[in-house]
């Protein structure tokens, strides 16, 4: 390995470990004050670096948008994945209506600042291809695994399996977001569990 290929993964490195850093300090700016208030220079100096470093790396704001919805969108990827231990089907399905609330708890930050992002995706159209795409593999997800469990005859084979996926990710964000409302008003656990064991009910034949 040449000197040259070294001090160029140095620098890669360097830049990523920049990049994740100023990603982190917009997470935390969008859960408290939304992305109208977020600046460059705020997220720069919530980073530890200099107010112009995010233009550095993400060009202006909407570019840090643009990025921002990406690294949540990874993030929360990457931790659901990490939970599917079932296989497909009615298990897995549940275990991953389970991992929202649970994953909102653990992480209520970075939950609040998805939630953020997906309303302004809305009115977005820098983010909304990003997020649609998001929201189709999502519900794609539970209509995949309500296939493979009607198959197995773990669920009734009269339901439409996309309209239910579709509707199991509408009931757990709009739980979810309720939550983030009122966190110490509504018991995150207890809505978890009547809300799987009620989709349990629903689901089996």
């Amino acid at each position: 390995m040449t000197l040259a290929t070294i001090e160029r993964r140095t620098h890669a490195e360097r830049r990523d470990e920049a990049e994740q850093r100023l990603l982190a300090a917009a997470v935390r700016l969008v859960a408290e004050q939304g992305l109208e208030r977020l600046t460059l220079a705020g997220v720069g100096e919530a980073a530890g670096y200099s107010r112009g470093q995010p233009r550095h790396y993400f060009g202006g704001k909407s570019g840090l948008i643009v990025a921002l919805a990406g690294h949540l969108v990874d993030r929360f990827s990457r931790a659901l994945s990490r939970t599917e231990h079932h296989r497909p089907g009615l298990a897995r399905l549940l275990g991953a209506a389970a991992f929202y609330f649970d994953s909102a708890r653990s992480d209520p930050q970075g939950t609040r600042a998805l939630f953020v992002v997906l309303g302004d995706a809305l009115s977005n159209p820098l983010i909304a291809e990003q997020i649609a795409a998001l929201n189709a593999r999502s519900a794609g997800a539970f209509e995949a695994n309500l296939r493979a469990a009607i198959a197995a005859g773990e669920a009734r084979a009269d339901i439409d399996a996309a309209a239910q996926g579709l509707l199991i990710l509408s009931g757990l964000r709009g739980a979810v977001g309720q939550w983030l409302l009122a966190p110490q008003a509504i018991d995150l656990i207890a809505v978890r569990d009547e809300f799987v064991a009620g989709l349990k009910r629903s689901l089996e034949r």
